[in-house]
């Protein structure tokens, strides 16, 4: 006993020491200044402001005025260029809290145009809601992962739902599958991840520099599904800024708790003055995930990740337009269960995707600046038994999007056209079918003495056309049920938004509709990944959530505190439930699997009554320039009113504190994890016992004349503690990854 006391010590010393040494997050630097030209000194609107090693930049708003937050401290050279203008390059050292340039003033280039249009910008943006989350730089470096669940695990009202490594998916809120929209540079990514938790995200967050989850009125210029919120990607912090010279950037990486490895490319080379091409990629290949002693491996969780892109960027007097290609695949693992097939899944995924964007600089009715977004997006995925070359269901869609928006100072409108055509084949019974979607969206802010007031709408007309001239069977539908849908959505949303002095208020409400999807309509068929047989409901119709949301921050030079409350009630939640109360054959579960068991229970949408509200604070505090704390709670009740228990899977409870010492070119972060039992639960849920983990991160950073190096250490759960996520399906097999050694190395040229 004195043996394993000594141990315990001999273990918690260095990490108490290191509590008491480095307490967390401590504060990064900002650039701010003003960009301007000619003797009157008048505002640039448009001007890329550039960090080029440090991959971060923004863009000057229609006062010339630009921030850039979350800079590591060091020597910085800044680029400032404008079409029109003569590039304008700065170098200092940078050191703690806000650094002011002042005004910086650009010469008119007269051997590039004769005129030049400065009163357009193409990133016009709404205020931001005081909840919304940024995830970019250096921040967004010292958190990659594989997955983008994996990534924002994290971050505050974060939780992870998943199947193994490669099925990880991000649950906002509670809210998982369609309740948020997952977009990619704004459109969304088009994949099938939506509709099932054995379903992969279709991107692997080493391609991508920076993630941005969106809350209030300016969600529903992205889509209407949007009450938990909108995840955007971006695969450049600034996509439209221009590189004057070769660069090059190459991320290596290594994971012991899978034995895996990773590597990416990226080059942007100009040319022509007014031409730029970007070529990408990437390969991650993950072995077996293992568990603490004396689990051992998880058998079939392994996961291969390849993605290949390549862009063409023109830049004209006051416009610009790309053309992209990209194909991403993946073949990941899902491991046995008792319950269905006893040696697991395999699945195989690709999406192929063609962009088109166009950007022009105008002047109609207030409005400064069109957009037009044209993708067309081929998906396929397929499952199998592992160990077998038969596919036993194969799913797939092509999606052709239309996207055109104007944005001005203050206010937006667009409209979107989606067409979607979904194919079922082998034992996934679901009919073919067409979907249709058209919708008109725009957002108002307005400023009031100190208060901004926003308002946003979304129109949508969805129409889903099943293929009733091709005979299909059907094991449980009726096919007569089997008939055209159409569905009218509106969305809107308010929000009142204030500062005053250190303090931040932000009120907003919510209301939201959602078409049922084509699955949850006419989904017929076994899902082997996650051992289910599933059933539609045909008559099923349009969800609807009430929300509201207030949050209140208060923020100094040395401290930060937030506060957040949301409350949100839908009267027509849709969600699959498990048939019948016992086992009985036809009703609760049909004999198909390869398990000892050898059948797959019986689920079939439905709609409830359902009230989903919530808690989240976050807070900052600097002691030095050098030693910083922050930490985040979240917690989120979820009700079924129609049966008046538990909602299904809602996360637990969670605190996270994190300590930094921040030496600029070093700096070390330990976080500490708490996640309390979940005892509220649904019918046929099992609790999960709470749990705490140690996370350690280091980062070094090296500049010379011709490149900057960052190494980056992780290590996941220190003390190599056995704990279960409870919306993960894997626990009922075995505990999530053990102690796990992460090493990136990044380097740009």
């Amino acid at each position: 006993m004195k043996t394993d006391r000594k141990k315990l010590i001999s273990i918690y010393k260095p990490i108490i020491c290191a509590c008491l040494l480095c307490p967390l997050s401590a504060q990064k630097a900002s650039i701010k200044g003003q960009i301007v030209y000619g003797e009157d000194q008048k505002p640039i609107h448009g001007a890329d402001v550039y960090l080029e090693k440090l991959s971060l930049g923004a863009t000057s708003q229609v006062d010339g005025y630009f921030t850039i937050n979350d800079i590591p401290s060091g020597e910085v050279i800044i680029r400032v260029s404008m079409i029109g203008f003569k590039d304008v390059d700065r170098s200092f050292n940078l050191e703690k809290g806000i650094h002011d340039l002042g005004k910086i003033s650009m010469l008119r280039d007269t051997l590039k145009i004769d005129e030049v249009v400065v009163d357009a910008d193409h990133e016009l943006q709404p205020k931001s809601f005081l909840s919304n989350i940024d995830v970019a730089g250096n921040k967004y470096h010292k958190v990659l992962k594989s997955t983008l669940a994996l990534t924002l695990q994290e971050q505050t009202g974060l939780s992870i739902r998943s199947m193994g490594q490669g099925s990880a998916q991000p649950v906002l809120r509670g809210y998982k599958g369609h309740r948020f929209l997952l977009t990619d540079d704004g459109i969304a990514t088009g994949d099938l991840s939506s509709t099932s938790i054995d379903h992969a995200v279709s991107t692997d967050m080493g391609a991508y520099s920076g993630v941005e989850i969106i809350r209030g009125p300016e969600a529903l210029l992205y889509g209407s599904n949007t009450i938990g919120g909108v995840i955007d990607l971006s695969r450049d912090i600034n996509n439209q800024n221009r590189f004057k010279k070769l660069m090059v950037q190459t991320l290596l990486g290594t994971e012991s708790a899978n034995k895996g490895h990773f590597q990416s490319v990226t080059v942007k080379a100009p040319f022509k003055r007014n031409h730029q091409l970007r070529f990408s990629f990437l390969n991650r290949d993950l072995g077996n995930q293992i568990s603490p002693k004396p689990y051992g491996t998880l058998k079939n969780t392994q996961s291969i990740n390849q993605e290949l892109h390549g862009s063409y960027m023109y830049f004209g007097n006051d416009f610009y337009s790309s053309l992209s290609l990209e194909q991403f695949n993946t073949d990941y693992g899902i491991p046995g269960s008792p319950e269905g097939h006893i040696n697991g899944v395999d699945i195989s995924m690709y999406r192929k995707t063609q962009k088109f964007n166009f950007h022009k600089d105008v002047s109609i009715a207030g409005f400064q600046a069109f957009d037009f977004d044209q993708r067309y997006i081929d998906y396929r995925h397929s499952e199998s038994v592992a160990g077998s070359s038969f596919k036993s269901v194969i799913l797939a869609h092509q999606i052709l999007s239309l996207n055109a928006k104007l944005s001005g100072n203050k206010k937006s409108i667009g409209s979107l056209l989606k067409i979607r055509d979904f194919q079922a084949y082998e034992y996934y019974w679901t009919p073919d079918a067409q979907e249709v979607s058209i919708s008109l969206y725009g957002l108002y802010e307005k400023e009031i003495n100190h208060y901004t007031l926003q308002s946003s709408f979304r129109l949508e007309n969805n129409s889903i056309i099943p293929d009733i001239t091709t005979e299909y069977f059907y094991a449980n539908l009726d096919i007569n049920q089997i008939t055209d849908r159409n569905f009218l959505l509106f969305s809107a949303a308010t929000a009142i938004m204030t500062e005053r002095k250190n303090w931040e208020l932000s009120l907003g409400s919510m209301f939201t509709s959602r078409a049922p999807s084509i699955e949850d309509l006419y989904s017929d068929g076994p899902h082997l990944g996650v051992y289910n047989y599933e059933i539609g409901l045909p008559e099923l119709g349009a969800e609807h959530t009430y929300g509201l949301e207030g949050s209140l921050g208060y923020m100094a030079d040395r401290a930060e505190l937030k506060f957040t409350s949301y409350q949100n009630y839908s009267p027509n939640y849709h969600l699959s439930k498990v048939m019948g109360a016992g086992y009985e054959p036809g009703a609760d579960w049909i004999e198909w699997g390869s398990g000892s068991a050898g059948w797959l229970y019986i689920y079939q949408m439905s709609g409830l009554e359902v009230y989903i509200h919530g808690y989240e604070s976050e807070f900052r505090y600097d002691l030095n320039e050098i030693i910083g704390f922050d930490g985040s709670f979240s917690a989120t009740r979820g009700k079924n009113l129609t049966d008046n228990s538990p909602l299904y899977y809602i996360p637990p409870d969670r605190i996270v504190l994190s300590t930094e010492v921040n030496l600029n070119l070093f700096s070390i972060n330990l976080m500490h994890k708490k996640v309390f039992s979940q005892n509220r639960v649904g019918l046929y849920e099992q609790a999960t016992p709470g749990y705490g983990t140690y996370n350690l991160i280091g980062t070094y950073t090296i500049r010379d004349s011709w490149a900057v190096h960052k190494f980056i250490l992780q290590i996941d759960n220190v003390l190599d503690r056995k704990y279960y996520n409870h919306l993960s399906k894997i626990k009922s097999i075995m505990p999530e990854k053990g102690r796990s050694l992460n090493i990136q190395y990044r380097i740009v040229f």
